[in-house]
């Protein structure tokens, strides 16, 4: 006698429940609350090149601050190459997204350089000063 084989006779389970969204607490450094909303993101996005150059001049303040009395304040663009340091002058930005560092390459070429916020990448450093020159510090008005 041959053996049938015997049919599933198990229901097949009900089809479960959709997952109920799993609720996320923001972590504070990243809430909702945090990022400007509606009229104050539009601020922020028209005011970047400042936040940025007001971050920028903390920064040089401090490293000009730090500088020996027969140095001064020279930066080197990682962008464009070379060995050459422009001697900063004074820097500025516009609004939304430039920011400008105006200074002499090579002690005698006046240079503008201009770059988007996204695209910054130099390097402070100390020079000598422009030749038989006193060394030239950079002042932002009455704060230093």
């Amino acid at each position: 006698m041959s053996k049938k084989p015997r049919k599933n006779t198990k229901q097949p389970a009900p089809p479960e429940a959709a997952p109920s969204p799993v609720q996320m607490i923001p972590v504070p450094a990243i809430a909702e609350d945090l990022w400007p909303q509606g009229d104050e993101a539009d601020q922020a996005s028209l005011h970047a090149a400042e936040e940025v150059f007001n971050h920028l001049l903390l920064r040089v303040k401090d490293f000009q601050s730090t500088l020996p009395e027969d140095y001064e304040l020279g930066m080197r663009l990682g962008n464009f190459g070379g060995d050459s340091a422009v001697h900063v002058r004074g820097m500025g930005y516009r609004n939304p997204n430039i920011i400008e560092f105006y200074g002499l390459l090579d002690g005698d070429k006046q240079v503008a350089v201009v770059q988007h916020v996204s695209q910054l990448n130099f390097m402070l450093l100390a020079v000598p000063p422009v030749a038989e020159q006193e060394p030239y510090r950079i002042g932002f008005g009455a704060d230093i």
